[in-house]
């Protein structure tokens, strides 16, 4: 697969190779720092843009290589074998008078040499706001450190609210996430400014409903396409003849290719590239029991708005939770009068839209304006640093 490294500008920063030189003790390999951060579901491996190659080429090489891919157990690198742990980010101090820092995610193929900057990950940007405090990059300051992060994939600003105790970022906290365990400290993420973000319209196609024929389903399904911090299309699970609550292990290579032929349908529909893995397909249905695969138990229809299952890609994987973008966009659609997620969903008697996802429910917070208008998109993640030291790649 080609990469989409060469038509993504990344974060300004000092570019240097002085930290590329062969490392003196490890002949052979070249050091370069970097740190391993938890953000909500996911995994990353953080880096400062000074110490990555400003040569495109070579940048990929280097990262590809700190991830120890194209590999399907990336067994010689720092990548975890799967899409939530296979990420990279790459931060620098912003010029812009908006923001406070600029953020690029890559998404970095597992057994498929690619770093793809298509997009962002909801999950990541909580721990961009904790780098860049724990970093240095912007003063601590208590209770919350408000983070301006510019994110370079999108082209939009996005505000992290961190907790902030004795001059430090507080790690400790009873904030639960699905799908991690134990509890920390409440970061709070705001993503009413990304309307737009992957086209430039909250629809694409200037319409709640299109009627999408998909070729290789051998027929014509009815989808909500939305743009907010990510493009994505829905359509009702019984569609793509599925329940719609299944886990990942049901999840057959015959589903997922479903899944990825509705999204390159829709792909086409509204002009995006193959290359962009855009918009993200999910299926969406009414409320139902399901089992959280995780812990085998039972995710109650009375807790949750709709059931939801995202497929992402290539090669089309089921997220095992859900991406904290993909979320929003989600609660967002759930909010939009005619969209199949509003079809589907139950009304609460709050702001929140709540998501019954493989490992459990992912509430976000949403507030639309009577024009449309977002007021607010917003969730809850927890983060934290796990290691900093030097990735070690082949010279």
């Amino acid at each position: 697969m080609p990469s989409v490294a060469a038509t993504h500008t990344l974060p300004r920063g000092n570019f240097s190779i002085h930290k590329m030189n062969p490392a003196p003790h490890h002949p052979g390999q070249l050091a370069v720092p970097c740190t391993i951060m938890r953000g909500g579901t996911s995994k990353g491996v953080f880096f400062m843009a000074h110490d990555l190659p400003a040569d495109e080429t070579l940048r990929e090489r280097v990262l590809l290589a700190a991830m120890g891919s194209p590999d399907p157990r990336q067994i010689d690198g720092l990548g975890g074998a799967d899409t939530l742990t296979s990420k990279i980010v790459i931060i620098a101090k912003s010029s812009r008078g908006d923001a406070d820092i600029d953020y690029t995610f890559g998404q970095v193929g597992i057994d498929l040499p690619y770093v793809s900057y298509s997009a962002n990950c909801g999950n990541l940007s909580a721990a961009v706001g904790v780098y860049a405090i724990q970093n240095g990059l912007i003063p601590a300051q208590e209770p919350l450190t408000t983070v301006r992060i510019y994110n370079t994939n999108t082209r939009q600003v996005l505000v992290s609210r961190v907790p902030v105790a004795g001059g430090r970022v507080a790690i400790d906290g009873d904030c639960a996430i699905a799908g991690v365990p134990g509890t920390g400290a409440e970061i709070q993420l705001d993503f009413a400014r990304t309307r737009g973000a992957s086209t430039g319209r909250l629809l694409p196609s200037g319409r709640v409903i299109d009627e999408l024929v998909v070729p290789e389903l051998g027929k014509t399904i009815a989808v909500s396409i939305v743009d907010v911090a990510k493009a994505t299309v829905f359509f009702h699970a019984a569609d793509l003849g599925i329940d719609g609550s299944e886990s990942p292990g049901q999840f057959t290579p015959e589903i997922l290719d479903r899944f990825w032929a509705v999204r390159n349908a829709a792909a086409r529909l509204v002009g995006l590239s193959p290359e962009s893995r855009l918009p993200h397909p999910v299926s969406v249905a009414a409320p139902r029991n399901y089992t959280n695969y995780m812990t085998g138990e039972t995710v109650p229809a009375a807790g949750i708005s709709f059931v939801a299952r995202r497929v992402g890609g290539p090669p089309p994987r089921l997220h095992k939770a859900f991406a904290a973008t993909g979320a929003v966009c989600t609660a967002v659609a759930a909010l939009l009068p005619g969209t199949v997620v509003h079809q589907v969903a139950r009304r609460s008697g709050d702001d929140v839209v709540r998501i019954g996802h493989p490992t459990g429910v992912f509430p976000v917070r949403v507030r639309l304006a009577a024009d449309g208008e977002i007021l607010e998109a917003a969730y809850s993640r927890t983060a934290r640093r796990i290691l900093d030291g030097m990735v070690y790649v082949p010279a």
